[in-house]
């Protein structure tokens, strides 16, 4: 066996050298800061930022508003600071903020698609068919729309609706009166 000879070095200290050595240009490092930018700010900030890459020491972030560039902008240091401490080193030197229109709508769709999913989400309902007398009103009330293809699409629109709502009325009976161990009752859609 083989002697070994000089000092004794931690394995994460040898990853880093191996990694400094091989990765010259600092590719590596420049992409693992955009991706702890979000672990760094938090949910709330990341929600309306997206780490786009380093160059020259500069990590530049794309922002859905002015207000959200503002703000980060006076929080520009102490967000370095932390970038690079989550980093190992100083590879970051200044963080532009750049007011990005995609990052905006990214932004809006995902917001929709929360007040979607807490409006219509959770637990599946069952629906109830309507009865005949509920169909004629609705046909009745879809009745005025000129283009037929228009008025079918309303018209079955309006009935799986009436049959959800119907759905959840029927199962909020089921649990019981409000304050019974069976739980609260989830309120009606609009």
């Amino acid at each position: 066996m083989g002697e070994r000879r000089g000092r004794m070095v931690r394995v994460g200290e040898a990853m880093r050298s191996l990694i400094r050595s091989s990765d010259r240009a600092g590719g590596l490092l420049k992409a693992r800061a955009t991706e702890v930018w979000a672990e760094v700010v938090g949910p709330d900030i990341a929600r309306h930022t997206v780490g786009m890459g380093v160059r020259a020491g500069e990590l530049n972030v794309h922002v859905d508003s002015h207000a959200w560039a503002t703000q980060l902008t006076l929080m520009a240091d102490d967000l370095r600071k932390r970038v690079n401490e989550a980093l190992g080193e100083n590879a970051v030197r200044h963080i532009r903020f750049t007011v990005s229109r995609v990052v905006a709508e990214k932004r809006d769709q995902e917001t929709s698609e929360r007040e979607a999913g807490r409006r219509y989400g959770g637990e599946r309902v069952e629906p109830v068919s309507v009865t005949v007398e509920e169909r004629r009103e609705i046909e009745e009330a879809a009745a005025g729309i000129e283009n037929e293809s228009l008025r079918e699409a309303a018209i079955r629109a309006r009935i799986r609706d009436r049959e959800l709502k119907k759905g959840r009325e029927k199962r909020g009976a089921s649990q019981g009166p409000p304050g019974d161990s069976a739980g609260p009752k989830k309120p009606l859609l609009p």
